[in-house]
């Protein structure tokens, strides 16, 4: 009987393990099914608060939209503003520049003209002097070479004579010659005739005696007969040398006499002409020294009137450097100050000028003086030079810009003297309504005169010392005056 009771038990434990497992697998179904219908509902209702967020975000977006291209428009008004300005200002500065560059070219084309001229002068005083040079050159050679051309013919002439004068004295010196010539031949063959008949006496006297003799001599001195033989013709061709030797010295001589005379002559003539030709050349080296001082003189103007232009035009060059400097600076100044311009003035930089000429036709300008209104009305009409207008809507600004500083300096002061004013009445309210020694010094509004209080009394302020000062024209005018 006891294991039925622990069967049953088994029973009952096993039935509630299904049951629980039962219940178990049915919770977990239950708690899939709650989690899949909790994920379903969550995805509905983030779809709908999506919606909603989506048709929020859509709005919000919408208005800062809105505001965006309000805001958008608003600056690209303010764009096309400043780039109007800016392009207005462009415009400007585009014709302040192109002002100032056709000012420049003007004035480097009237620095060009007058370099032109002057060079051209230069060169034509120039080319005057050398035309002057060459003339005088000219005239000068043209003397030089008539002056040789006669002194060549009349050298000319002069040997023309010499040589005429030398072939009559040389005909005249054969004649003399042939004549001598026949009368010594003459005297010779007469001399030589009869020292013929003397010497054929005595020589057949001496062939006579000297046969015999030769004849013993012959015998004795045969071999001394042939060398006298030799030494007789050796002394015959020696003898002829001899003779023709001085035949050329007598010539030589003749001859070294004739050109000594004709070198005595020529020295002479060579002596005048060289003195003659010295004197000349003294004249043209002084007049050379002349020339070549004058040139130097005109050098040395030229070369100083090249240093004049030459400083002048660097010094042109450093002024047009320094106002382009001083130019690029005021339109620095002015993009520097443009940020800080208002409104008003990117929209309208310049003031409009009173029209003087038009009030003074409309006769709402008064003068007493005729004189007066004739000098006004000639300084309107008087419009000037066109260049004079250049700077007028630069002046027209910084006139605007001087008057604002004016008027803050003025309204500075005006602020400071009101402070000054609140101060020291605020002191007397102060002293009002306390007591001190320092309060009971001074003068207080505690004193009541005639029912009459020093409240809101502003203390005197004394004036600096000022000193005198007297103007130089002033000072001058009285010395001259004394």
């Amino acid at each position: 009987m006891a294991p039925k009771p622990q069967q049953n038990r088994a029973n009952a434990m096993e039935d509630y393990d299904n049951l629980l497992k039962k219940q178990r697998q049915r919770l977990v179904a239950s708690s899939g099914l709650e989690a899949r219908n909790t994920k379903y509902n969550m995805s509905r209702i983030q779809e709908s608060w999506l919606k909603i967020m989506r048709s929020a975000k859509t709005k919000q977006l919408k208005k800062q939209v809105e505001i965006i291209s309000q805001n958008h428009e608003r600056d690209v008004d303010r764009k096309d503003a400043i780039l109007q300005m800016l392009d207005r200002d462009l415009d400007e500065a585009e014709e302040q520049h192109q002002v100032a560059v056709r000012s420049h070219l003007l004035n480097v084309d009237r620095l060009l003209e007058i370099q032109q001229s002057r060079l051209k002068a230069l060169d034509e005083e120039f080319k005057r002097d050398v035309n002057t040079l060459q003339e005088e050159f000219r005239i000068e050679r043209v003397h030089i070479q008539e002056k040789h051309a006669l002194e060549k013919r009349e050298l000319a002439l002069i040997v023309e004579q010499v040589e005429r004068d030398e072939k009559n004295r040389e005909l005249a010196d054969i004649t003399d010659h042939q004549s001598q010539y026949e009368l010594i031949k003459n005297k010779n063959i007469e001399e030589d005739h009869q020292m013929r008949q003397k010497l054929e006496e005595s020589i057949e006297e001496v062939r006579s005696k000297c046969s015999a003799a030769l004849v013993n001599y012959k015998d004795r001195t045969e071999s001394d007969t042939t060398k006298y033989k030799d030494l007789l013709k050796e002394d015959a061709v020696l003898s002829g040398q001899v003779e023709r030797r001085l035949r050329q010295v007598a010539r030589m001589q003749d001859s070294i006499q004739h050109w000594k005379q004709k070198l005595a002559q020529n020295r002479a003539e060579c002596e005048e002409r060289n003195t003659h030709l010295r004197t000349e050349k003294d004249h043209i080296a002084k007049h050379f020294q002349e020339l070549k001082a004058k040139m130097n003189g005109f050098r040395t103007e030229e070369k100083k009137k090249l240093a004049d232009l030459t400083q002048n035009a660097r010094n042109c060059t450093k002024s047009l450097k320094e106002k382009l400097s001083l130019a690029e600076r005021i339109l620095k100044t002015a993009e520097l100050c443009r940020k800080f311009e208002t409104e008003r003035e990117k929209v309208l930089p310049f003031y409009l000028s009173r029209d003087l000429m038009q009030e003074f036709e409309e006769g709402e300008l008064e003068f007493e003086d005729e004189d007066l209104k004739e000098e006004i009305r000639k300084e309107l009409t008087d419009v000037g030079i066109e260049e004079w207008t250049y700077l007028d809507n630069f002046f027209k600004r910084y006139n605007k810009v001087k008057l604002d500083y004016l008027a803050v300096e003025q309204e500075g002061k005006r602020l400071t003297k009101e402070n000054v004013q609140l101060r020291s009445i605020l002191k007397q309210f102060l002293d009002g309504v306390s007591v001190n020694e320092d309060v009971l010094a001074n003068p207080n509004p505690l004193l009541v005169v005639n029912g009459k209080v020093n409240l809101n009394h502003v203390p005197v302020k004394r004036p600096a010392d000022r000193t005198a000062y007297v103007e130089a024209q002033t000072h001058h005018g009285n010395m001259f005056a004394r």
